[in-house]
Order: C-alpha cells, then sequence, then structure tokens
C-alpha cells in the first residue's frame, strides 16, 4: 500500500513540475516540458495522466535502485557542499528519467521531454522541493 501510494504522489509531482512549467501565452512562456501525447493534449489529459503514472513508477525503481548508490558515490560531497549535491542527485535521476522514457523504453504516446538548461534546473528545483516536502510529511518517526 504504501508502494502505491508514493508512486500516486510523485505522480502528483510530476504533474506538479509540468503545470509550472506550462505553456503561458499570456506571459510568452512557450512549451518547457514536451509530452508525447497528440499534440492537441493537455498536461490535464488522459494520456499525460498515463505518462505521469508509468513515469513515477521509473521514477520509483531509481529511487530503489540508482539513487542509494549516487547518495554512496557523492557522500564526501555531502559533506562539502551540504544540500546542493541533493539537488544534483535529483539532477541525475530526473535526466534519467528523461533518457530513460524517450530513448530506452520508447512506449507509443509516453514520453516526457524537459526543454533546455534552465528550464532542467528550474524543473529539479521543483522536484528537489516537492521530494523535500513528500519526505517530511510522510516520514516515519
Amino acid at each position: 500500500m504504501r508502494i502505491l501510494f508514493s508512486i500516486i504522489i510523485n505522480a502528483w509531482i510530476l504533474y506538479a513540475i509540468t503545470y509550472l512549467l506550462a505553456a503561458n501565452p499570456a506571459q510568452w512562456i512557450s512549451d518547457w516540458i514536451i509530452l508525447g501525447c497528440s499534440p492537441e493534449c493537455s498536461y490535464m489529459s488522459i494520456d499525460a495522466w498515463k505518462t505521469y503514472l508509468i513515469g513515477w513508477i521509473i521514477i520509483w525503481i531509481m529511487n530503489v535502485t540508482i539513487r542509494p548508490l549516487l547518495k554512496i558515490l557523492s557522500l564526501p560531497l555531502y559533506l562539502i557542499f551540504f544540500s546542493f549535491v541533493g539537488f544534483l542527485v535529483n539532477g541525475i535521476v530526473l535526466w534519467l528519467f528523461d533518457y530513460l522514457v524517450n530513448n530506452v523504453i520508447q512506449m507509443p504516446g509516453i514520453s516526457y521531454t524537459i526543454d533546455g538548461t534552465i528550464n532542467f534546473i528550474i524543473a529539479v528545483a521543483i522536484f528537489t522541493f516537492l521530494n523535500m516536502f513528500y519526505s517530511l510529511l510522510f516520514s516515519k518517526r
């Protein structure tokens, strides 16, 4: 049950990133995140939610397997740079997610692309903040 709850919460985090970085013609913001569904689909469509859920299953698997390894390898850097390394680890996880979804798995109608370096940094910041909030809110004490 905890795994299912985690996947649903993380799908909402992915939705929040897409919502916050979605196109806004009133502010001349173009698409910073490109979903792989049809051109007329929005970040709230069923196809987009399939992308969020499949994406967060992939990110959950990476959080269980790759993230602990990255944290162990970056332990000396934690002592020097403190929480900036956590931001870097989240960036690597988000980049790997982008790579896996678009190049390795290649499911029809499922893709998630963050367009541009600055947009990627903003997405990682949102991802890090929401994951910290989720961890603090639902941690075992």
